[in-house]
């Protein structure tokens, strides 16, 4: 269970790093339904409102990878308390991604206790990428005893610097690994149910039946995900558990499933008719629909949003062309004290109707 005290505790404060992802949206909407103080900092413009239309918590507009004016902008941050770093930077190749993503959380880190913050706990998110599925079937399932594959991995690099900087400064730190997060974000690279659900409906627009775009392999493997709402639980287990200091945990549903099975939901959620699969490369279906989305926002009313920020088809071609299982053990956690799950199916309906709700898709 999560500690109670935490829940209006005037002594902690959370800065969360990319707080406008998949995965930060995750903990925003936890920290903020149990009364955390919150600020977000990213290099995106401060918003006015959250998805659901609440009013944004603080946040600074900041790049972490300019080291040199990451701590005027964290002038104010004296009284952070706990970090949650979601921040992520792509550049083109795993070798290429490792300095960057590194040099971003020991910006940000280094600038607190820089300004006199007094840290609690520092949660790191990773992800399934760590286990190897960028290069294949891996074994399942995986476990975070299992020993690392060759990298290039950045995921490696960022948590050997937080176990490292985690002892210098005297902060306990806890890395979550979730994978294929069901949740509501905008401009995200890696946004499955944004995705999903924007592809059903330019389908529903053209009177074309749902098809599973992905390979026929992919359609009967096992697949798992990671509910926005067990990862933000988990975050805030992770801040108040001592079983989770220096730790890294696997965070999914506790579940697994088969698109096959998951497809026919997907259709009736957006009351449409299905139809057998047909491998796809949804970056070139998607790349002239453009004029379809937006003739949908005007006809449902939707949140005017940009194409290019309501879904990201690369992503989607990868997660939908996994041509081999996917299963991350949920044990460890388990046994250290977090007991949340959810069922997948049931995920997707909470997710798609939260994007409704948000007037993201019809």
């Amino acid at each position: 269970m999560i500690d109670a005290s935490l829940k209006t505790s005037p002594h902690r404060k959370m800065l969360v790093l990319g707080g406008y992802g998949v995965s930060g949206t995750a903990v925003v909407d936890a920290a903020l339904a149990e009364s955390w103080p919150v600020v977000t900092a990213s290099r995106r413009a401060a918003p006015i409102h959250l998805l659901d239309g609440r009013e944004a918590p603080q946040h600074i507009s900041v790049d972490l990878l300019d080291k040199s004016s990451i701590e005027d902008a964290f002038a104010g941050l004296t009284d952070v308390t706990d970090v949650v770093y979601c921040a992520y930077v792509e550049r083109g190749s795993n070798a290429a991604a490792i300095e960057p993503n590194v040099a971003m959380l020991a910006n940000a880190l280094d600038a607190l206790v820089a300004r006199g913050a007094k840290l609690q706990h520092v949660v790191l998110f990773g992800g399934g990428k760590a286990y190897g599925p960028h290069l294949g079937p891996y074994k399942t399932p995986a476990k975070e005893s299992d020993p690392r594959i060759l990298g290039p991995m950045f995921y490696y690099d960022q948590e050997d610097f937080l176990k490292d900087w985690g002892f210098t400064h005297s902060v306990p730190w806890t890395v979550l690994r979730p994978d294929g997060i069901f949740g509501p974000s905008l401009g995200s690279p890696m946004n499955l149910i944004n995705g999903l659900s924007v592809y059903a409906a330019i389908c529903r627009e053209l009177q074309v039946p749902l098809r599973f775009p992905g390979n026929h392999v992919a359609w009967n493997a096992l697949a798992q995900a990671t509910d926005a709402g067990i990862l933000g639980r988990a975050t805030l287990w992770a801040l108040s558990a001592d079983s989770a200091n220096g730790e890294v945990f696997n965070v999914i549903n506790g579940d697994q499933f088969r698109w096959r099975q998951m497809w026919p939901e997907l259709g009736h959620l957006f009351d449409m008719p299905v139809a057998e699969p047909q491998p796809m490369s949804l970056s070139e279906q998607m790349a002239d629909k453009a004029p379809v989305w937006q003739r949908i926002v005007a006809k449902y009313g939707l949140r005017d949003t940009p194409w290019t920020d309501v879904a990201a088809w690369p992503f989607l071609d990868a997660v939908l062309n996994i041509n081999f299982d996917m299963l991350q053990s949920t044990i460890k956690i388990r046994q250290a004290g977090f007991h949340y799950c959810i069922d997948s199916h049931d995920s997707l309906k909470i997710q798609v109707a939260r994007l409704r709700t948000s007037r993201i898709v019809p």
